[in-house]
């Protein structure tokens, strides 16, 4: 888990210095393009699903897809090209060749053999484009590859021929002109112009009686096999579609950063919250093998659509700047247009208008997946916990907020009924803190949905650390530690951690622990592990058992200002915690709706199933 992350976060390294400010050349320069390839080589990021004994990485579907969606997101030229390479890697992994395989796959993680693929033309209905006939010693083809992408990058690409059988041969042939001495030719015509990624030189295979040898057989496989396949990896796409998506989100929060209005910030939320509920709806298809194909067909489509609108968007916001061809948004809305119809089948074609026309919205397997999701959300629970303190007018309080006073206003006996006025601040006792506590064009607590504010929680106990160190902040490799007993922290979620600063709730000394020169210590959120669980596992919020998710010795409120870039929760002075299971618990969080309010004392209850 730990090389996963490291494996993630060296790519994203590599591709916010090298490819980011190249971005626009990559897609239609073929140079740049392949330095850009050959610097995923020299990191060894070229054969992700391949094992180790053949030097590849032997990451899992799901690492797979968060790198296919990291690259997509920073140049659709470069997703677009590895993906031929690493497809190949891929089916050589699954060929009983040897000889192949010790041949190219030791060599293809680093880059130092590239290969391509060609073999869509298996999707196309009608007579077969490309045949096969058996002859002595292999296989004579003829025929047509329409679309073969990485000329002049890749020596070599398998190609796929179909047999008289119906089934189809795979192996390996150049990707360059060629004529055998037998009087086969290979031939090559001057790369498509696309729309994006001309860089890619997507060319077209003519092959007249070439002879392609036994021992350059990746596989055979019968017929219909490709549309099975098909089926069986549906998702593989979504994640360049998803990647997409977040670069053109990056472009419309960049013109929200300039440009302050209102109604591009409020279209930048709904799109943000859309595309993660995509997402998460995605990767929760990985771990679930039992979804049906008609479900898994659906959420392709919904990340093709989410790529084109918000493409759109991003268009949309940038005005007439975006008609440039050289423009960050004019390139990704091209890069959408491919990916709506890379590996596309008639199934996806149809799913796909489905949405386009909303029509999607009323079929059968949509109404089955939005019945799933609410069904999801039904919380069965054994016990409730609460999670906040009692509140009274001597509680501990940060330097400078205001007191927490009550005063009687009416009396049982005088006015037949006893009441009480109370004061204290947004953030006393156990609250919740809003956005625009951090941020000036942050919301305010009324606006906070009911829906974000029951949310599942995960607990992170640092108590021993906290003991030896009460400046110890969460770190990295905490997160990763707790994962590897606990599993994979989920999207959506609020990290909670327990420090076991709330046994010192009643001694305002040793809660806020402040020394002579009048800073505090007590344990935190470091920025490092708040921006891991933002950015790699998209939790909804954070909360702790001291007075703040930044530890005393935080002056900027860095895990503060993170969280609440959005309008996503932070809990702070929580109690109990040591009732709570790691994982399994759903919050409850009740608040004030105090208008354009910074936060509000919280009641915020835990569910344990």
């Amino acid at each position: 888990m730990k090389d996963n992350h490291f494996l993630l976060d060296t790519a994203k390294s590599y591709l916010l210095k090298e490819i980011v400010p190249q971005a626009n050349k990559i897609d239609h320069d073929p140079n740049t393009l392949l330095y850009a390839l050959r610097g995923l080589g020299e990191l060894n990021l070229l054969a992700l699903k391949v094992p180790h004994h053949w030097s590849g990485k032997e990451v899992s579907e799901q690492t797979y897809g968060d790198f296919q969606e990291l690259v997509a997101r920073y140049s659709g030229a470069l997703v677009f090209l590895q993906t031929q390479h690493q497809s190949a890697a891929g089916m050589l992994v699954a060929s009983g060749n040897s000889s192949l395989q010790e041949r190219y796959l030791p060599r293809m993680g680093n880059g130092k053999i590239l290969l391509g693929v060609g073999f869509s033309q298996l999707r196309r209905a009608g007579d077969p484009l490309t045949v096969a006939i058996p002859v002595a010693g292999g296989y004579q083809l003829n025929g047509v590859v329409p679309w073969v992408t990485g000329w002049e990058f890749f020596g070599e690409f398998i190609i796929a021929a179909t047999l008289p059988d119906g089934g189809a041969v795979y192996g390996i042939v150049p990707l360059v002109e060629t004529h055998q001495e037998s009087g086969g030719t290979l031939t090559l015509s001057p790369p498509a112009q696309l729309a994006a990624m001309t860089s890619a030189n997507t060319v077209t295979a003519t092959l007249k009686n070439w002879f392609l040898p036994t021992e350059s057989v990746v596989f055979i496989k019968p017929a219909g096999w490709i549309h099975e396949n098909d089926k069986k990896n549906i998702l593989a796409a979504v994640f360049m579609a998803t990647g997409c998506a977040l670069a053109g989100l990056d472009i419309v929060e960049s013109v929200v950063s300039r440009k302050p209005l209102p109604f591009i910030q409020k279209a930048f939320d709904s799109l943000q919250q859309e595309l993660n509920n995509c997402r998460n709806a995605v990767r929760e298809a990985q771990n679930n093998s039992s979804l049906e194909f008609a479900e898994r067909l659906q959420l392709r489509a919904w990340a093709i659509d989410l790529a084109g609108r918000i493409a759109h968007a991003a268009v949309t916001v940038s005005s007439g700047a975006a008609i440039y061809s050289h423009h960050n948004a004019q390139r990704v809305y091209r890069e959408a247009l491919v990916f709506t119809v890379m590996g596309q089948t008639p199934a996806i074609m149809e799913a796909t208008l489905g949405r386009l026309t909303r029509s999607g919205f009323d079929n059968e397997p949509q109404r089955r997946r939005e019945h799933e999701a609410r069904k999801e959300k039904k919380i069965t629970y054994s016990r409730v916990i609460h999670l906040s303190h009692v509140i009274d007018s001597d509680i501990p309080q940060w330097q400078g907020d205001p007191p927490v006073e009550f005063e009687t206003v009416a009396q049982l006996h005088k006015d037949g009924y006893y009441l009480r006025r109370f004061s204290l601040g947004e953030h006393s006792a156990t609250h919740i803190n809003a956005s625009n506590s951090f941020h000036l064009d942050g919301v305010g607590i009324h606006e906070y949905s009911a829906e974000s504010l029951v949310v599942p929680g995960v607990v992170i106990d640092i108590r021993e650390q906290a003991l030896v160190n009460p400046d110890y902040t969460l770190c990295v490799e905490d997160i990763l530690s707790w994962e590897e007993r606990y599993g994979k922290i989920p999207p959506g979620c609020v990290v909670l951690l327990y420090t076991g600063w709330q046994e010192k709730w009643s001694d305002k000394k040793a809660f806020l622990y402040q020394d002579e020169q009048g800073s505090m210590h007590f344990p935190g959120f470091g920025s490092d592990a708040t921006r891991f669980l933002l950015e790699e596992r998209q939790i909804a919020g954070v909360g702790i058992d001291t007075h703040g998710v930044d530890s005393g010795q935080d002056t900027t409120f860095a895990t503060n200002s993170l969280v609440l870039e959005k309008p996503r929760i932070v809990l702070e002075n929580l109690t109990n915690l040591d009732q709570l299971p790691p994982t399994g618990a759903t919050l409850a969080i009740g608040v004030l709706l105090l208008r354009g309010g910074s936060g509000s004392p919280a009641g915020v209850l835990a569910l344990i199933p």
